[in-house]
């Protein structure tokens, strides 16, 4: 058994300049700004995982094993959100932040699942119904909350 928590998670990416990457075979898209990713590690690792996608974001790691990778790579991880929880909430909040956010990438983290995309385009100005949500989905209290940079 892992010492890592099971949870969901999101990441807050920032792509400074204007960068065409190819996602996998997903797709070959310009990215600039800034994304919100959610995830889940409910495997092996649990959420550990969110460390090797901080690995890939700093150069210390540089496998683009999941579709995230290939933005951490190019990217910055500014902000990390962690829910501990047993449940398979993933889906849920994806539907949740929909309502919020643009998803630019169809299939983008979600080739395991029946969502458009876990991949959207970030507009900090909606940071506070983010959290609403989060806090929503948290089974004990408030997300885990770390800030990058």
């Amino acid at each position: 058994m892992s010492q890592y928590p099971e949870g969901i998670y999101a990441l807050i990416i920032k792509i400074e300049k204007t960068q065409e990457l190819e996602i996998g075979n997903l797709a070959r898209e310009e990215f600039r700004g800034k994304y919100l990713y959610v995830g889940s590690a409910h495997g092996p690792g649990g959420l550990q995982r969110v460390t090797r996608h901080m690995k890939v974001s700093t150069g210390s790691s540089g496998s683009d094993h999941w579709h995230v990778d290939y933005l951490t790579g190019p990217g910055e991880i500014r902000e990390t959100w962690l829910i501990p929880t047993e449940r398979d909430l993933e889906c849920e909040l994806v539907s949740d932040l929909a309502e919020l956010f643009d998803q630019p990438v169809e299939g983008f983290g979600s080739s395991d699942c029946d969502c458009f995309s876990h991949l959207f385009s970030y507009n900090p100005e909606s940071k506070e119904r983010l959290i609403k949500k989060l806090d929503r989905l948290a089974p004990e209290g408030k997300p885990i909350r770390f800030e990058w940079g």
